[in-house]
């Protein structure tokens, strides 16, 4: 999976780019991600890399699903779950949803 974006200021001239994200664990189904899990490896931060990867990705795959894959695109209720293991080995578990079918922001619950 990789995510292709419009970028607004570009140059003309300017090469596309391609974001490929990788979690540290992913289980997928019928090549839609179902579950993310991040491990954190930069325990000094506040906000961790890890954890904003792991939410950019999930917002991306949430919207993704409701848009395109028919079985979500009506009422844009698909769901997923991701986790993020902290330094200390908790866990804290998100469900990362879009509220109505005409809001674009994706929300996460703990």
């Amino acid at each position: 999976m990789f995510v292709v974006m419009k970028c607004e200021g570009a140059e003309p001239h300017e090469k596309p780019r391609k974001y490929c994200p990788r979690s540290d664990f992913l289980i997928s189904n019928s090549s839609l991600p179902r579950l993310l899990v991040e491990v954190n490896s930069t325990p000094e931060d506040d906000w961790p890399k890890d954890l904003i990867r792991m939410f950019t990705t999930g917002a991306f795959i949430v919207r993704f699903a409701n848009r395109f894959v028919s079985a979500f695109r009506q009422e844009k209720n698909f769901v997923l779950c991701a986790i993020f293991i902290w330094e200390t080995g908790i866990a804290t578990r998100y469900s990362l949803f879009q509220k109505t079918p005409d809001d674009e922001m994706v929300c996460c619950a703990l």
